[in-house]
């Protein structure tokens, strides 16, 4: 075994959120190359709102990193239960912070929401003006992290999809398949950004070492709408079962960012990132 290797396995990842969408691709990923302590043989599905429950297993399992991906990421649900919303949201890294080693370093995992969609890509240094209840509950977790006095990466990402899970792609395909017509938004633009590649991200974070606030997203700046038309093309798909639509004509309850593609560069200075391009992605995992 080389030392890389050696180095590698000896770092302790505990992941919150591991039986979610990112958390279990994450879980994936990084078996291959660190020891994660809640992974398939050991699974552990942390509640992040019980603090007596991070406390014994932080304290009997030592983690080197946390990687919260614990959150509630349907948006009209958090609007319309704040209680809920808060507790897992903002709350949940709070209960991480306190319960975890002054040692463990803690990656979070935020969105592109924290922008009001008034401007067409951010930066990392953009003003934040969250629009809707579950923005302000990220950005908000985000200052509890960033003022903690805690080693800590943050990264925002946006649109996350994969081939499994409660995600965009996951909806159209399944809905197409069926026959069903589907009403998808011409005017809500971003940079999908796929479960594996960000789980290759965070994976090459960890090795740098990098700390700080960052944004990881695909590279492809695209509305929810042609997106949909990408997978239905794919799979052959009667694309005429799309409808386009604004986001004025859905009956949603909270507010999204229009415009809300994240820039990427900072991080792509710093650590070796590619994302590839959605037609590749689509051919992969379709």
């Amino acid at each position: 075994m080389t030392l890389k290797k050696m180095v590698q396995n000896s770092k302790r990842i505990f992941i919150t959120g591991i039986n979610g969408q990112l958390g279990g691709t994450l879980n994936k990923y990084l078996s291959r190359y660190f020891n994660v302590l809640n992974n398939q043989e050991n699974f552990y599905n942390l509640n992040v709102s019980d603090k007596s429950e991070l406390k014994y297993f932080f304290k009997e399992l030592s983690p080197d990193y946390i990687i919260n991906c614990a959150a509630l990421t349907n948006v009209d649900f958090c609007e319309q239960n704040k209680s809920n919303s808060y507790e897992v949201n903002v709350n949940g890294i709070r209960n991480i912070i306190s319960c975890s080693k002054k040692n463990t370093k803690i990656i979070h995992i935020s969105t592109d929401y924290v922008f009001n969609g008034n401007k067409k890509i951010y930066v990392e240094s953009d003003i934040p003006d969250p629009t809707c209840y579950y923005g302000k509950n990220k950005l908000e977790s985000e200052n509890i992290l960033r003022t903690s006095n805690r080693d800590h990466l943050i990264l925002r990402t946006s649109v996350i999809f994969g081939e499994t899970g409660n995600n965009f792609y996951v909806w159209v395909r399944d809905s197409l398949k069926n026959n069903h017509k589907i009403s998808v938004v011409i005017d809500q633009i971003s940079n999908p950004t796929w479960s594996w590649s960000l789980s290759e991200a965070i994976y090459k974070s960890i090795l740098s070492n990098i700390s700080g606030l960052f944004h990881y997203a695909g590279e492809e700046i695209i509305s929810r709408y042609d997106f949909a038309i990408k997978i239905a093309e794919i799979h052959d798909f009667d694309q005429d079962r799309i409808i386009p639509i604004k986001t004025s004509d859905l009956d949603q309850k909270a507010k999204r960012p229009l415009l809300s593609a994240l820039d990427v560069s900072k991080i792509k200075k710093i650590i070796d990132v590619e994302h590839p391009s959605l037609d590749y992605i689509l051919k992969i995992i379709s």
